[in-house]
């Protein structure tokens, strides 16, 4: 379970704060993520595939239950480090247009 609140945020959807979560796991012999979406309340799927080098994992877009107003597209997961990896995320918007978004995480211990 991957999830994505800013830090010192409550998890308090009574409060609006229902932030997104992105659940990975392996279905037969693929990686598939589904995001759980806070902005577009809907689960798109995508299915992963590990770069030759094993630092880098991109996700691909399959399907959307829910609505389809706007939808998380693709991700592509990059590993620098035991403790550091950066997220690049595509959403496309209602008109078709793509939005993307950059994320630098650090783990916590």
């Amino acid at each position: 379970m991957h999830d994505m609140g800013p830090e010192g945020r409550t998890a308090d959807p009574t409060n609006g704060d229902d932030d997104p979560i992105a659940m990975l796991y392996m279905e037969g012999d693929r990686l598939l993520l589904t995001h759980y979406c806070d902005t577009w309340k809907n689960r798109p799927r995508m299915s992963g595939k590990l770069s030759p080098g094993g630092k880098t994992v991109e996700f691909e877009f399959l399907d959307v239950a829910g609505t389809k107003r706007g939808y998380m597209s693709q991700a592509v997961f990059t590993f620098i480090d035991a403790n550091h990896h950066t997220e690049d995320w595509t959403t496309t918007m209602p008109d078709g247009k793509l939005a993307r978004a950059r994320l630098d995480l650090t783990r916590v211990k």
